[in-house]
């Protein structure tokens, strides 16, 4: 798994973020430009966790971020992260 987060961590310069309400629009970037046709949008969780993810990290740091921001159990942490870094895996891999 710390694999997957060092590589989409790699990619996350490819991309351009944007605020709108309480999500995230994940915009990929084509020679520089935004494509705006692919555009992915993430919740408040998994925005905290774009927007937290560090290289170097690995599950055990991530479910310490994300359940002391939201006060949540350990093991649905772990068991929706690692669903959501596939489905980021996937998203990132059509780019």
């Amino acid at each position: 798994m710390k694999a997957l987060i060092t590589s989409i961590c790699q990619e996350k310069s490819h991309f351009v973020c944007r605020q709108t309400g309480e999500e995230l629009l994940l915009i990929p970037l084509k020679d520089n430009v935004a494509d705006f046709n692919q555009y992915l949008t993430l919740n408040e969780v998994g925005a905290f966790i774009w927007e937290n993810l560090e290289e170097g990290d690995d599950e055990a740091t991530l479910v310490a971020k994300i359940c002391t921001e939201f006060e949540a159990n350990e093991d649905d942490v772990l068991e929706d992260l690692r669903a959501f870094l596939e489905k980021l895996r996937t998203y990132l891999e059509i780019q």
